[in-house]
């Protein structure tokens, strides 16, 4: 039982990655369209005189770019969001059923009934998401091991640790990695829009004029495409569920010997913290 749906769960899970793969795809070249039609028709303004055939050229590339946007941040609208985050949050809820069911505590204790639970909750899971199950059938299960997990010790080394140390803390870094460099590029846009106007306003360079809003429009660009990823906000959700795991953790580590009610409320918990980050985490990317 736990084998089907850990299967399930592959093929969801792959789906989710497609979709996301598709979405940050769409919003990158949506930017690089937008940056290329504003720089691209500037300096075609600039060309025309002198060199009429390559400012034409640019001209026409401009165009392209600008046309191209929209139509590929389609990509990335609103319904395509929500249909990954279906995605995921399916392959999610998967996952954890499968996690708690292994490590044999509520509500998968009882060992005449925790085969039908575990197929009554899945397929409840999915029959939620019916609609997606067209896309998810596209993919093969991936042949993989079920989690090395027989009890609460091993729920805390493969679950609690691999959540904790395996994702939500590198998730956090990465986060604000990405955020720092949108705001390090923000800030250098926004000294060169300066220094265009500085050189134009004290030379009466009109060339250098003209790229002020070119720069600043970019610049805008960039903003607006990190506030879209969330990358701050995606930060302090993973820092904080990161806190959460790891006081559960030393709540379990102070344990002595654990009763079945410890194990039942250490599953539980952990589930909850991250069920709850999931849930925030998506109602924030549908909310668009």
């Amino acid at each position: 039982m736990a084998e089907d749906v850990w299967r399930a769960q592959s093929s969801w899970s792959q789906a989710a990655n497609r979709s996301r793969a598709a979405i940050d795809r769409a919003r990158a070249v949506t930017l690089a369209c937008t940056v290329a039609a504003g720089v691209l028709g500037v300096a075609a303004s600039q060309l025309m005189d002198p060199l009429p055939e390559l400012g034409r050229t640019l001209a026409f590339l401009a165009l392209l770019a600008a046309g191209a946007a929209p139509l590929v941040a389609r990509g990335a609208a609103p319904d395509r969001v929500r249909e990954w985050t279906r995605l995921r949050s399916v392959s999610e809820e998967l996952k954890r059923h499968a996690y708690v069911y292994l490590a044999r505590v509520s509500p998968y204790r009882d060992p005449a009934g925790r085969d039908d639970e575990l197929l009554r909750r899945t397929d409840a899971v999915q029959a939620q998401a019916a609609d997606l199950t067209a896309l998810v059938r596209q993919f093969t299960p991936v042949d993989r091991p079920l989690p090395p997990v027989a009890d609460a010790a091993d729920y805390v080394t493969a679950r609690l640790r691999g959540q904790l140390e395996g994702y939500y803390r590198p998730k956090a870094d990465q986060m604000a990695r990405r955020a720092r460099r949108v705001d390090r590029s923000g800030m250098a846009l926004a000294a060169l829009s300066v220094l265009l106007g500085a050189v134009a306003g004290a030379f009466a360079a009109e060339q250098a004029a003209a790229w002020i809003p070119v720069v600043a429009a970019v610049s805008a660009s960039v903003v607006s495409h990190g506030a879209s990823a969330r990358y701050v906000a995606l930060q302090v959700e993973y820092s904080t569920t990161a806190g959460e795991l790891e006081r559960i953790l030393r709540w379990w580590q102070r344990l002595g010997p654990a009763t079945d009610e410890d194990a039942d409320r250490l599953a539980q918990r952990t589930e909850h913290v991250v069920s709850v980050q999931n849930e925030g985490w998506t109602a924030k990317w549908t909310a668009d």
